[in-house]
């Protein structure tokens, strides 16, 4: 099995907060094996803190930018048109 991987960069998601997370996965090659959890979870924390505050009431996707007037900020409820769990549009369940 090979054991040398090429890292491909992540691409960007259009939320610079998401991406400054994501790139600290990037810190994981040069650290060493024992110190990888820390580093894993310090992104899922981070990442977990953001969805967190989207789905706050009035929150925007970046600081300081406003949501759009007439869209949500925060996620839709299960089952609404057009989302993720309703059934027969190809969403979870």
């Amino acid at each position: 099995m090979d054991t040398e991987r090429d890292v491909v960069p992540p691409s960007a998601t259009g939320d610079s907060r998401v991406d400054q997370a994501i790139a600290r996965l990037g810190e994981l090659p040069e650290t060493p094996l024992d110190e990888h959890p820390a580093v894993l979870e310090a992104v899922h924390d981070r990442l977990r803190e953001i969805l967190g505050e989207l789905g706050e009431p009035g929150r925007g996707g970046e600081p300081g930018k406003p949501a759009e007037p007439g869209k949500p900020s925060g996620p839709g409820k299960p089952g609404e048109p057009g989302k993720p769990g309703e059934p027969g549009r190809g969403g979870r369940r």
